[in-house]
């Protein structure tokens, strides 16, 4: 495997030597799993050194293709090239297998890859609207974009999908993925076809099952959770699984100049429609609106709608708001409008269909609930 798997990276607090090793690595066997990090995890090289000022981020997933034993030093797996970590320190997961739908892509669909990330290259071949595909692991790259390997080196990225899950246990429920949030059902329930009781059931669900959800929708009898195969139950009978996302990068620039950027690019795309599930540049819904300047800016992802949007920074109350801050309304884990806070009382927003993007003052009939500091 040549390709650095793209997962969040941290400096670490000091240097520490490297071990020497003077006897050989001997190659185990080939794995294709996805091991994930218990706690901030040093990096090794294929002699058993310490590679240093340099470790991979605590609960973060890392793909590998193989297993090695380091004499004297017990076994590998190797998450890159020529980088190593300790089996000690991770765990193997098989987390997360399912079936993809590509659902509410763009006309001509979407590309399959070779490989994902920053080191994806195109194949040439596009999967349209309504076909299913089988994957066998998910990533999260350090961008925060999700990745599905649907066979050998193929990836899908995950915007336009929807996923119906095989396996998916508490290690996959417990990672930030940008198009999805996990709950747990907290009784048995019926899963209905539409946002309403009304509208009639399709199964059922029993408590103690992990779910993916893909939206939430405000209604006259409450919240309600989309889920990401389709149906819908509501929010009250569950709780959600909080994951933070890895703190979003400023890729060399200041805070100050950070935030400036991202409003300025806000405002460029004021009087532009709004359209539900619309992700830019020519239309938006509330949501699709701040992931799109956030990826202009930053080129990161923050997350394709409110719920994975709430854990991308750290939560704030109204009156700590600052510029720069998200801004939700709903409870946390069900919120359902997102907005970028201006200052002064005043926040930009893709409201509702029929309405244009555009800048608001907080008021007491639409007061947010509370704000999410990206950037700290």
């Amino acid at each position: 495997m040549d390709k650095k798997i793209l997962t969040t990276l941290l400096i670490s607090a000091g240097i520490i030597g490297g071990i020497a090793v003077s006897n050989p690595t001997n190659v185990d066997a080939a794995t294709n799993k996805v091991v994930r990090t218990t706690k901030v995890t040093s990096i090794y090289n294929e002699s058993g050194k310490l590679i240093t000022n340099r470790a991979l981020a605590a609960n973060t997933p890392w793909a590998t293709d193989k297993k090695i034993t380091i004499a004297d030093m017990g076994n590998f797996y190797r998450v890159a090239t020529h980088e190593y970590v300790k089996v000690s320190d991770v765990q193997l997961q098989h987390d997360n297998t399912g079936t993809a739908t590509i659902s509410y892509a763009p006309q001509g669909g979407i590309d399959l890859w070779n490989g994902y990330g920053a080191n994806k290259v195109a194949s040439g071949q596009k999967l349209t609207n309504g076909t299913e595909w089988k994957f066998s692991e998910k990533v999260i790259d350090s961008n925060g974009d999700a990745w599905y390997r649907i066979g050998g080196n193929q990836w899908i990225d995950g915007t336009y999908t929807k996923i119906t899950n095989e396996v998916f246990d508490q290690n996959a429920a417990n990672t930030w993925d940008p198009n999805f949030a996990a709950i747990k059902v907290n009784k048995d329930t019926l899963v209905y076809n539409n946002d309403n009781y009304g509208s009639g059931s399709q199964g059922s669900v029993s408590a103690g099952t992990l779910l993916q959800v893909s939206s939430t929708l405000q209604e006259s009898d409450g919240i309600w959770y989309e889920l990401s195969s389709g149906g819908y139950i509501p929010a009250g009978v569950s709780t959600q699984i909080t994951s933070n996302r890895a703190p979003v990068s400023l890729n060399g620039k200041s805070k100050e100049q950070t935030i400036d950027d991202i409003i300025s690019v806000a405002k460029s795309q004021l009087g532009k429609p709004y359209v539900w599930n619309a992700k830019g540049p020519d239309s938006y819904d509330c949501s699709g609106l701040m992931q799109y300047v956030f990826r202009q800016v930053t080129g990161q992802n923050i997350g394709s709608w409110t719920v994975p949007q709430e854990t991308a920074g750290t939560k704030v109350s109204l009156n700590q708001l600052q510029r720069g801050d998200l801004v939700f309304w709903g409870p946390a884990g069900a919120s359902y409008h997102v907005a970028l806070y201006l200052g002064n009382n005043q926040y930009l927003n893709a409201l509702r269909p029929g309405t244009n993007v555009k800048i608001d003052t907080i008021s007491s009939s639409f007061e947010p609930s509370f704000g999410v500091r990206i950037f700290n």
